[in-house]
């Protein structure tokens, strides 16, 4: 990783002008060898018609077929740009992730604290203990859970971005998605809380992540 690590919109910038490369050049071998193939299957009549031209078609064939090994090359170079690339994306898209669960922690403190210094001043003012309310049963009116604030609505949000982060790394690292949450803190050593919680909901898998499992990708000693 650079010294100035890239933003997730560069990056994928970057992934989409690798992939053009790659095109490009298997284009350029694909149209030499049909270019090649052509001259070949039309040097028939041409030899019949005069024959010292044998050589000079042979030659010509030959360095098209030249051609289209050395494009060869330069697309499977320009392929492992691509991978290169597409795990910097995948690694900047993590760092956003860890970003924006930073910022809702530190939002979810600040209003946690707020709630808590306004509910001691609320209790010495009634001198009495208070707490969130609990929920309501609509039909049959019994009471039941407790209310969440809107500081742990912020954690738990916090929490998903953190859980996306692991995930993204987690693939890098092993070229898989995860099955639940214990195989991400094998892995990752992450201390997520995965209890009666299945990974595969709240958006928990990004969907760079799939398109690169469906994609096949593989980075460093992962095996898929």
């Amino acid at each position: 990783m650079g010294i100035f690590s890239k933003s997730p919109e560069t990056a994928q910038a970057a992934v989409t002008k690798a992939e053009q490369t790659v095109a490009e050049w298997e284009r350029k071998a694909s149209d030499a060898r049909a270019d090649a193939a052509r001259l070949d299957g039309e040097s028939g009549a041409a030899i019949l018609e005069d024959e010292s031209a044998a050589e000079r078609i042979t030659l010509n064939v030959q360095t098209l077929e030249r051609k289209a090994r050395a494009y060869d090359q330069a697309a499977a170079e320009a392929r492992r740009k691509l991978l290169a690339v597409q795990k910097e994306a995948l690694e900047a898209e993590a760092r956003e992730e860890h970003k924006e669960a930073a910022a809702l922690r530190k939002k979810a403190e600040a209003h946690n604290a707020k709630v808590s210094a306004l509910v001691g001043e609320l209790e010495k003012l009634d001198d009495c203990k208070w707490d969130r309310a609990q929920f309501t049963d609509s039909v049959t009116g019994s009471a039941y859970g407790r209310m969440v604030g809107l500081g742990e609505r912020h954690g738990g949000e916090a929490l998903r971005h953190e859980t996306r982060a692991a995930v993204i790394g987690y693939f890098i690292a092993t070229g898989k998605v995860p099955a639940d949450f214990y195989d991400i803190n094998n892995v990752m050593g992450t201390t997520i809380p995965g209890f009666a919680r299945s990974i595969h909901d709240e958006d928990n898998i990004p969907q760079s992540v799939l398109a690169a499992r469906d994609a096949g990708l593989v980075f460093g000693g992962a095996q898929a």
